[in-house]
């Protein structure tokens, strides 16, 4: 029994050592490539249709959609941890480097982006949650992302830009036109002034940090005054005011702009 004990000692020792003890006459390069192959071992594809994953970001709104396509591949949320192969499974999301989520969908929500150039990365994975790759090279997409995508200047010129095409692009133009047909203007309109707003907000906002005070105080006036005005829009084309109620509402929400913004700038001043 001690003798079979010391056999199985030794086994355990050479099994363990010898490798590194090869491992020691190899390069620095070898060594590592060695541990990672050890600890993210990959599954290769030997069948004839080869999975193959393309990405695309979009932003929306605040967020950004991330878009993966697949070939040749199945998105199974249901298999997991089951079915170890290269042809199901699901994605593995990488924002510069860092795991980040499995993507089991073909849009996926990231709501924080890092400041800075970005690459985001999803890589085919099994059901086991192993790599899945092709001659040895891993089944994945990547694109860089910088964020935010211009400068502050560059966005306040975006932002004017967009709220111009509120009113000048083709669509705009057809709305203008049937307002005009009923007597009113582009102006009195909850879809146009909408538009301004968002135009606005989902530009600029991602520059708050480096407005100052006053240049953010304005900014977020102006975004209030619009959605009030939005809201009495919206109450006279649902019918729960009339027009000269609504016209003589966003009259005031205007006029009161700059008293607005001014009495805030006084606050301002004062707590400093």
């Amino acid at each position: 029994m001690i003798r079979f004990r010391n056999l199985i000692n030794y086994l355990s020792w050479f099994i363990l050592v010898i490798p590194i003890s090869i491992l020691a006459h190899e390069g620095q390069e070898e060594r590592i490539q060695f541990w990672k192959d050890y600890y993210h071992p990959k599954l290769e594809v030997v069948r004839e249709d080869i999975p193959d994953i393309k990405v695309n970001l979009k932003k929306i709104g605040p967020f950004f959609q991330l878009h993966t396509q697949v070939e040749n591949f199945k998105i199974t949320p249901d298999q997991d941890q089951k079915n170890n192969n290269t042809w199901t499974g699901y994605g593995k999301l990488f924002i510069n480097g860092v795991y980040t989520s499995r993507i089991y969908g073909e849009y996926f929500f990231i709501r924080e982006m890092p400041v800075g150039n970005n690459e985001i990365k999803v890589i085919l994975s099994s059901n086991m949650d192993v790599d899945i790759a092709y001659e040895g090279k891993l089944i994945s997409d990547s694109i860089l992302f910088q964020f935010p995508e211009y400068t502050f200047s560059e966005a306040r010129s975006k932002a004017y830009n967009l709220s111009i095409q509120c009113e000048f692009s083709d669509e705009g133009l057809l709305d203008r036109e049937k307002l005009q047909k009923v007597g009113m203007q582009i102006f009195e309109s909850s879809k146009y002034l909408q538009c301004r707003h968002d135009s606005q907000k989902y530009t600029l906002d991602d520059f708050m940090p480096e407005m100052s005070k006053f240049q953010l105080a304005s900014h977020i006036i102006h975004l209030d005054i619009l959605m009030e005005r939005v809201k009495v829009w919206q109450d006279f084309e649902n019918s729960r005011i009339s027009l000269s109620e609504a016209r003589s509402k966003s009259r005031a929400l205007e006029e009161g702009l700059q008293d607005r913004v001014k009495k805030k700038f006084n606050e301002l001043k004062a707590s400093n």
